[in-house]
């Protein structure tokens, strides 16, 4: 009878494992993966004005996290992109999509978290990068 108590067990521990790895991440995993990668980024390339907030614009009742950093080394661009893609991010658009006058865009999403990193090659009177991380918008618990 034990045993066979062990074994429910562990096809339960499975089943539940199982459902919360294929599903969609709650806003505390998210949320983490975005602080984590976005920490990555800030400290490798040395990014300022770091602004982290909850964003509301998304429905009512929901509620997105969302890192913005930059740098003024335009150079940073290839290498962030590169970053990204070797951290498991996946490009979903880039430039030709998202083109805004001669700014250059990529936007980047990791497949199982969803958290989504936005690039954008800014040019004129103060050229330099800007990073936008954030997650997808959550019902607020």
């Amino acid at each position: 009878m034990l045993v066979r108590r062990h074994a429910v067990s562990a096809a339960l521990v499975c089943a539940v494992t199982a459902c919360a790895a294929s599903g969609t991440p709650t806003l505390q995993e998210a949320a983490q993966r975005l602080d984590a990668d976005a920490e990555t980024l800030i400290s490798q390339w040395h990014l300022s004005a770091v602004e982290r907030a909850e964003d509301h614009s998304c429905l009512p009742g929901q509620v997105r996290r969302f890192v913005r950093a930059e740098s003024d080394l335009t150079g940073d661009f290839p290498a962030l992109l590169d970053r990204l893609q070797a951290m498991g991010y996946a490009k979903v658009a880039d430039d030709q999509d998202l083109r805004d006058g001669d700014e250059d865009v990529s936007v980047l999403r990791d497949p199982r978290t969803r958290v989504t990193f936005e690039l954008t090659l800014l040019s004129g009177d103060h050229p330099g990068v800007q990073v936008v991380g954030k997650t997808i918008c959550y019902a607020i618990d």
